[in-house]
C-alpha cells in the first residue's frame, strides 16, 4: 500500500482525535519481508501494567524488545550471578512473551542515554566512571551476554545500544568497546547460534546531524569495525531531532544504508512525535507522524529489512525527566488508549502476513 492511500484511511479513521470507527475486513494483502514490533516500555509505571505491552505488540506485530541496562552490581559482586530479582525478571519476560506468542529482541544497553551515552550506566558506586578496557566490567558484559543468550534465546540480540553516540563521547574507549564486542559475539554464538548479533547505531548521528546546534562528521566508518560480525546493519532514527518536518528528510536517508552493507537491514527502535516537543526538538504533528511511519515502511519493504521496532506503542504517562520527555508523544496510541492517525497505517502492514526476513 503506498503512503498516500495509508495516510488518507488513517486521517479519516482517527480524525477528530477519538476511537476509529470500525472498518470493514479487507485481505490483509501481500507478505512483508520485516518483522514488527514496539518495545516493552510501558505506558504506566504500575508493574501489573507490564503484560500490557506485551498484548499490544502481540496485537500489531510479531517481535518485543527489552532494552536493559546490564545488573553490573549483582554481576560483579561475589555472590552467584543471577539474582533473584534477575531471574524472575527473566521468568516472567520469557513466559509473556510465550503467552502471547512473541519472539524476543534483547537490547544490552550498557551505556547512559540520560547522560548523552558519554559514560556506562548503572555501575557500583566503586566502580563509577569506569569503561570497557576494566576487566571487571569486560568480564560482567560477557557473563550477561551469556545469560541473556541461554534464558531468553532471542531472535535478536544487541550488545550495545546507539554505540557510535558513545564514540563520539569517548573515542579511544570505544575501541576497547569494538574488541568486547568481538568477544561478547564469539560467546553468544556458543550457546545460540540462531541468534541474529549487532550493536544497533543511532542513524541521525551517522548522517553527522546531531546534534542539531552543532553537528559532528558523519560515522560510517565506524560500521565496518563490527564485521564481520555484525548479522544486522541495525539503527535507531528519530528525524524529528534533526528536520522540522517528514518532507525535508533526504530520498537516501535510509536507502543509504544498503551502501554499508550486503547482508539484512533492521530498524532497532525509531519514532516520531506527534505533539510539539521540548526546546524544538522531536516536534510533529499526528499527520507528520503518519507521513513519516509511511515512508518507513514503504522503503522497509523496498530494501527488503528484516525488522522495524517503533519504540513506544502508546504515549507513557511517566515522561518529566530528560530524555524521555523527548518521547512523550512518540506512541502510536494516546495516553488515553486512542488511535492516532499512524496507528492504522502501522495496522496496514502488521496485518499481513511475514515472508520471513533474508
Amino acid at each position: 500500500m503506498s503512503a498516500l492511500l495509508a495516510i488518507g484511511l488513517a486521517l479519516a479513521a482517527c480524525s477528530n482525535g477519538g476511537p476509529s470507527e470500525p472498518t470493514p475486513t479487507t485481505p490483509p494483502g501481500p507478505s512483508r519481508s520485516f518483522d514488527m514490533g514496539f518495545s516493552s516500555l510501558p505506558s504506566e509505571l504500575p508493574a501489573e501494567s507490564y503484560g500490557d505491552t506485551f498484548a499490544l505488540a502481540a496485537s500489531a506485530g510479531e517481535v518485543i524488545l527489552i532494552q536493559r541496562v546490564p545488573p553490573w552490581e549483582a554481576l560483579m559482586a561475589n555472590d552467584l550471578f543471577p539474582s533473584d530479582e534477575v531471574v524472575q525478571t527473566t521468568q516472567r519476560e520469557t513466559e509473556l512473551a510465550e503467552e502471547h506468542g512473541l519472539d524476543l529482541f534483547v537490547a544490552i544497553d550498557p551505556t547512559d542515554a540520560s547522560e548523552g551515552r558519554r559514560q556506562l550506566a548503572g555501575l557500583p558506586e566503586e566502580r563509577r566512571g569506569a569503561g570497557f578496557d576494566d576487566e571487571e566490567v569486560r568480564r560482567a558484559f560477557v557473563q550477561y551476554a551469556q545469560f541473556v543468550a541461554l534464558n531468553y534465546q532471542p531472535k535478536y540480540l544487541a550488545l550495545g545500544v546507539e554505540i557510535n553516540s558513545y564514540e563520539a563521547q569517548n573515542p579511544e574507549d570505544f575501541e576497547q568497546f569494538v574488541t568486547l564486542y568481538h568477544e561478547a559475539y564469539a560467546a553468544v554464538k556458543e550457546l545460540s547460534p540462531e541468534t541474529l548479533v549487532f550493536p544497533t547505531f543511532q542513524l541521525e548521528e551517522l548522517h553527522g546531524l546531531l546534534p542539531a546546534n552543532d553537528p559532528r562528521p558523519s560515522q560510517w566508518g565506524l560500521i565496518r569495525q563490527f564485521k564481520p560480525n555484525l548479522d544486522v546493519l541495525a539503527v535507531s532514527t528519530y528525524p524529528g531531532l534533526a528536520f522540522s518536518n517528514p518532507d525535508e528528510i533526504p530520498a537516501n536517508y535510509y536507502t543509504r544504508l544498503a551502501s554499508y552493507t550486503i547482508g539484512p537491514i533492521g530498524i532497532a527502535g525509531m519514532g516520531y512525535s506527534s505533539e510539539p516537543g521540548r526546546d524544538g526538538l522531536n516536534e510533529g504533528t499526528e499527520p507528520e507522524q503518519a507521513i513519516f511511519l509511511s515512508r518507513v515502511l514503504d522503503e522497509a519493504e523496498e530494501m527488503e529489512m528484516a525488522l522495524t521496532i517503533w519504540f513506544i506503542g502508546q504515549d507513557p504517562a511517566f515522561t518529566g525527566e530528560t530524555p524521555l520527555d523527548l518521547l512523550q508523544y512518540v506512541g502510536l496510541l494516546r495516553q488515553d488508549g486512542t488511535e492516532k492517525p499512524a496507528w492504522l497505517v502501522w495496522n496496514l502492514f502488521a496485518k499481513r502476513p511475514v515472508a520471513g526476513a533474508p
